[in-house]
């Protein structure tokens, strides 16, 4: 007897959902070194700022920035193969929380926007990933703003420029302002188990989180303001990266202590993450 059309999508639907159950370990496992990777990035970054401040010899660098400062360090090249694959693993992720959507998020308007947001994300470490594949190949990498600038000025060339980068400049800027009052409410904790861990893991990690998220939108922030900056006057120079970012802030008057304590953001967010490596919950409870 011939099966139907319904217990044909039926079996369809439970091999399906079988898959992603089969898939959920080692799917996650991988977020979850992503998520060390993108610490690990974040602390880089913020350690060269410090530096900076302090006139230690650092230097204000992007993400790209960073992964090349790896690459010159002994052994460099397997510090970089780690963190490709971790990369790759969070932009996995990332687009895992799009289209599987399993924190739930829904097709409601704010669900759709953080799903969407989620992608871009996934577009960043992608081509962080690319970026460390490169340096391993010993290919030219762009480790300051003159990258975006010249992204910014190819942008304004083209009909309805300016607009796109206002609205990307204005979403920046929103997240940014979002990252600060997350990191204030205290409600990025809810993400993480607190039965699994220690007491003084749980009071380190709000410590940690609020510093260092704080800090994260504060740059976010900034980027998102010249990028408006940069439409308005239509001037790719006022285009800023992770690195331009911090220069601006290091030349504001008590620049080294607004720099010092944005790095030492830099740095928590970084240790943070590794927090959220081991204690983020990448499912909805039951």
């Amino acid at each position: 007897m011939k099966k139907s059309l319904f217990d044909k999508k039926k079996i369809l639907g439970n091999g399906l959902s079988q898959a992603k159950a089969d898939a959920k370990p080692w799917l996650f496992r991988f977020a979850r070194f992503g998520h060390m990777a993108q610490g690990f990035v974040y602390f880089l970054v913020g350690l060269l700022a410090i530096q900076t401040a302090f006139g230690l010899g650092g230097k204000l660098t992007t993400s790209q920035g960073a992964l090349y400062t790896i690459g010159k360090q002994p052994f460099g090249f397997l510090v970089l193969i780690i963190l490709a694959v971790g990369l790759s693993g969070y932009a996995c992720w990332q687009i895992t929380r799009t289209i599987f959507d399993p924190e739930n998020k829904g097709y409601t308007m704010k669900g759709i926007v953080s799903r969407i947001s989620y992608l871009v994300v996934a577009v960043i470490y992608i081509g962080l990933c690319v970026s460390t594949v490169k340096i391993l190949l010993h290919t030219r990498v762009h480790t300051s703003s003159g990258h975006y600038q010249t992204l910014s000025a190819r942008m304004l060339a083209q009909p309805f420029g300016q607009t796109i980068i206002t609205i990307t400049g204005t979403v920046i800027l929103i997240v940014g302002i979002g990252q600060i009052f997350l990191a204030l409410s205290g409600r990025f904790q809810k993400q993480l188990k607190k039965n699994e861990m220690s007491q003084n893991e749980w009071k380190w990690s709000k410590y940690l989180g609020k510093l260092g998220i704080s800090a994260r939108g504060v740059i976010f922030g900034i980027i998102g303001v010249f990028l408006i900056k940069t439409a308005i006057q239509a001037d790719p120079d006022e285009t800023k990266g992770l690195d331009g970012a911090l220069a601006e802030l290091a030349n504001q008057p008590f620049g080294p202590v607004i720099l010092t304590i944005v790095s030492l953001g830099l740095i928590a967010y970084g240790i943070y993450m590794f927090a959220e490596a081991r204690y983020k919950r990448l499912n909805p409870p039951n």
